[in-house]
């Protein structure tokens, strides 16, 4: 980035410049005009006024008829210079040249006729000159006037381009942008070698935290936006920090539950294949090792449908579907297992039409309530189903009699494992995943889910899901 700043403050400063040379250049050229325009003005001035046609009445009077051909040729002269004499002050013009046109050529009436000499005699008129004088550019113009009975003047006017010399703005223009430009780049590797170094810390923090170490921070103090930047990269490590411990907890909480039902059936495998079990307690055997096998397949299923779920490697299938039909379905699927453990199993089932809904997925959903409602309930408790309307869907709310859950484990409930390790000795059974897949699911489907508890006297999770459509896709 150090190097992207200083090269991009180089080009910025050529760039500067060549627009400054360009600008430069049309402002001379713009002077050039300006003087071709104003000596072409004069030239007409002075043209006006050498060929007035009482010119000589006015400046010989009424003795010009008695004077001779010469005599007056010489005072027209005369009046001529003062004329061009009158025109060059005013105009301060370099050159101020004029010729008496004569068959076959120019008589000039100045000495050593610089412009006259380099101009073809037959240009009679002519605007915007360029000639080269002593290696000085020199714009011109020429006119061509009559004074007199079959008397014609050359003249032609010149000025060392361009009337303002352009220079006078181009060259400090030029020079103050070539500072600012060389005081710019100065500044751009300053400030770039500084940004490098407050970056340094988290270039060496982010490497730490590719290498596995989640403990990197960056120590910046700073209030402005490298500061924010490192606030916001500590935030990420100590959540890849988190997650980290999280996914160890939860591979030796896994660890744990597929190590129990393996142990117990390894060793009656061990006891059956010693002979060491007797005929009689086949039947008891059998019962444990189909109780245990059970709580593996549910443990590797869940497991499977949660990493799915995570990574929305799953399809959602909505349908129209009688919701309070359907979850009465789901209720009544799980009366015969809550009788078993001597628990009431009740549903409470406002109708509320048909929605556009994954009939499948709310089954999950409900029956990860239900079975995480009845293997914390104890004996003689009550486990009650809600269904009722809610703004643009419906609410399913599934309430226990447990130990509830303290305040402090309610912000983690939909954790993996979570639940299942704080109060394993309720209920041993179960993976511990059923939360976490409920509240994924109802993240696919765009709804919400809540969990409100009493320590001592239940919990309640409640669910509450649009009827369709403007599903999103979790294709």
């Amino acid at each position: 980035m150090r190097r992207r700043i200083f090269w991009g403050s180089v080009i910025v400063a050529a760039a500067v410049l060549a627009v400054s040379a360009a600008a430069g250049a049309v402002i001379r050229q713009q002077l050039v005009e300006q003087s071709h325009r104003e000596l072409n003005r004069q030239a007409e001035v002075a043209a006006r006024l050498i060929e007035s046609p009482d010119l000589m009445a006015r400046v010989l009077g009424a003795e010009s008829d008695r004077l001779g051909g010469a005599v007056r040729d010489r005072a027209a002269g005369l009046v001529i210079g003062r004329i061009l004499e009158l025109v060059e002050v005013v105009g301060g013009h370099d050159y101020l040249e004029a010729a008496r046109v004569v068959p076959g050529g120019l008589t000039t009436l100045v000495d050593d006729p610089v412009l006259l000499s380099r101009l073809p005699p037959a240009l009679e008129n002519a605007n915007g000159l360029e000639i080269d004088i002593d290696g000085n550019p020199v714009i011109a113009t020429v006119r061509t006037v009559a004074v007199g009975d079959g008397i014609n003047l050359r003249i032609a006017i010149g000025r060392e381009e361009p009337l303002l010399d352009g220079a006078l703005f181009t060259r400090p223009i030029l020079f103050a942008l070539g500072i600012g430009a060389v005081l710019a780049l100065i500044l751009a590797y300053a400030v770039s070698s500084r940004l490098g170094r407050r970056l340094d810390p988290v270039e060496e923090a982010a490497r730490a935290v590719a290498d596995g170490d989640f403990g990197a921070r960056v120590a910046m103090d700073a209030d402005d936006e490298l500061g924010r930047v490192a606030a916001a990269f500590n935030e990420m490590a100590a959540q890849l920090q988190d997650a980290q411990r999280r996914e160890r907890d939860f591979l030796m909480s896994v660890g744990h539950d597929l190590r129990t039902p393996l142990t117990t059936i390894r060793g009656y495998a061990e006891g059956l294949d010693g002979g060491e079990i007797d005929a009689d307690d086949l039947p008891r055997v059998a019962a444990v090792l189909h109780r245990q096998t059970d709580r593996l397949s549910r443990l590797v299923e869940d497991l499977m449908l949660l990493a799915r779920l995570e990574a929305r490697e799953f399809t959602l299938r909505p349908e129209m579907v009688d919701v309070a039909a359907h979850l009465k379905e789901i209720v009544e699927g799980h009366r015969t297992r809550a009788e078993e453990l001597r628990l009431r199993l009740d549903a409470q089932l406002d109708p509320v039409g048909s929605a556009l809904i994954d009939p499948d997925r709310l089954g999950q959903i409900l029956g990860n309530l239900i079975d995480n409602a009845v293997r914390y309930t104890p004996e003689g408790g009550t486990v009650t189903v809600r269904l009722a309307p809610a703004l643009g869907g419906f609410s399913v709310s599934v309430t226990d009699t447990g130990p509830g859950i303290d305040p402090e484990d309610l912000p983690r409930v939909f954790d993996r494992l979570h639940v299942a390790q704080r109060y394993r000795p309720v209920r041993p059974e179960g993976s511990g995943l059923g939360l976490s897949i409920v509240k994924e699911l109802t993240d696919a489907m765009g709804g919400r889910v809540a969990v409100a508890s009493t320590p001592g006297r239940g919990t309640e999770v409640t669910v509450e899901l649009p009827s369709g459509p403007g599903w999103p896709d979790a294709e």
